[in-house]
């Protein structure tokens, strides 16, 4: 099947008539002039009301820069409950109940973000009657005495177009890119992802690849029944400054199993790119990321993330095997605060000098790294992110290192 979409110019230069006809009107989401922090990465997000006396489709969205030394990305997101902090604040955990994203602005994109003329973002009446905008100042240089008050426009209609577009964040949750050298990441959404996520098929119609300084290329691809089936879009010289939009015209058709596959090259060899520390996934600039922001027809409900975390996907569930290979990071926390460390520290001797493989402390360290938490890359990112800022971990890592070596 192939379905067609008539699009609106995509240059900065295109007179789009989308936005001139009659019935289309506009409000604005923006932040008041706020001050810039001096630190490097900083995530400002408000909630406005927006009108909902009817059922209503955003057709084309457009970024308002205020300060474009210091925007580094928009996201808007759609709430479907009543809000009841609207003020600007620092982005912060409850944030994440706002959780489909709607439209996205990056550096390099210019003018308008058009939906094609028969889709557009449903909203209002029985449907989001608040929306949550994100913004991610980057002040590179530290600087003091910046402000910024950017947002976007939503243009709207109450004549209702053929198709409700949805939005969908595809990628890698979980970075380890080693220094000085060529490094491929690869995740997205799992066959198995879409066969539970989806009841019918898609049609992708445009795609943006993200990710930090150190990114190079990225690659999307579709793959069907296990074989490569589509390029859906490719950065062959990705510039984190200046990244593409790709439209899809024909859209691209994904059907319930098929697998996205992302693949970010990151590069921590080369000139400026060179690092001589591993970096991993963060939301500041001096990490990095690997999404595809992905635009589709028709919106299928909670398709808005379709992510990896190493080989393990998070937002469906394979019935055949434990979630995340049955690890549960809160669990694993508060059984290392109740017995897990103290017991290796009652069972073993943690002088440097003595490291006896007896059978005591050989039970308690097995128990300790037969964690599902602690298994392949996983634990990896545990030992980094939760080990290390445990009370007591550094009184035993070396009898938990040494038993790894010497007593297994």
């Amino acid at each position: 099947m192939t379905v067609m979409l008539v699009w609106c110019g995509q240059t900065p230069h295109a007179v789009c008539e989308q936005t001139l006809e009659a019935d289309i009107k506009f409000f604005d989401i923006r932040i008041p002039m706020l001050e810039v922090p001096t630190k490097k990465t900083h995530y400002v997000c408000q909630k406005f009301k927006v009108p909902d006396t009817d059922t209503f489709h955003a057709v084309a969205f457009e970024p308002l820069i205020s300060n474009l030394d210091v925007m580094h990305h928009m996201l808007l997101f759609g709430c479907a409950y009543d809000v009841q902090d609207m003020d600007p604040h620092e982005c912060s955990g409850a944030d994440a109940q706002c959780s489909s994203w709607l439209a996205q602005w990056t550096m390099g994109v210019d003018g308008k973000i058009y939906t094609p003329h028969n889709a557009g973002v449903r909203f209002g009446k029985d449907s989001y009657g608040y929306m949550s905008l994100q913004i991610h100042w980057n002040n590179e240089m530290s600087a003091a005495n910046l402000t910024d008050n950017s947002g976007m426009r939503v243009y709207y209609t109450n004549r209702l177009r053929q198709y409700d577009v949805g939005n969908v964040q595809i990628g890698q949750q979980d970075l380890d890119i080693p220094p000085h050298t060529i490094h491929n990441e690869s995740g997205g959404c799992s066959g198995t992802c879409t066969a539970a996520m989806l009841p019918h098929p898609v049609y992708l119609t445009r795609t943006y690849i993200h990710m930090h300084y150190l990114g190079i290329h990225g690659l999307l691809e579709v793959y069907r029944n296990g074989r490569f089936l589509k390029r859906v879009a490719y950065d062959a010289e990705y510039d984190y400054k200046n990244s593409p939009i790709h439209v899809h015209d024909p859209p691209i058709e994904i059907r319930p199993g098929d697998e996205l596959r992302l693949t970010c090259t990151f590069d921590s060899l080369t000139g400026a790119r060179k690092r001589n520390h591993s970096l991993y996934f963060g939301e500041g600039s001096d990490a990095e990321m690997c999404y595809a922001f992905v635009t589709y027809f028709p919106n299928v409900p909670n398709f808005d993330q379709c992510l990896q975390f190493d080989e393990y996907d998070m937002n469906c569930m394979d019935q055949t095997k434990p979630f995340m290979g049955g690890c549960e990071f809160r669990k694993f926390q508060e059984d290392l605060q109740s017995h897990l460390i103290e017991d290796i520290k009652t069972n073993c001797s943690t002088t440097q000098d003595q490291f006896p493989c007896d059978r005591q402390c050989a039970t308690s360290v097995t128990q300790l790294s037969n964690q599902p938490c602690l298994q392949g890359r996983l634990g990896s990112y545990s030992k980094r992110t939760i080990l290390s800022r445990m009370p007591g971990w550094t009184d035993i890592s070396h009898v938990v290192d040494h038993f790894t070596e010497m007593c297994n």
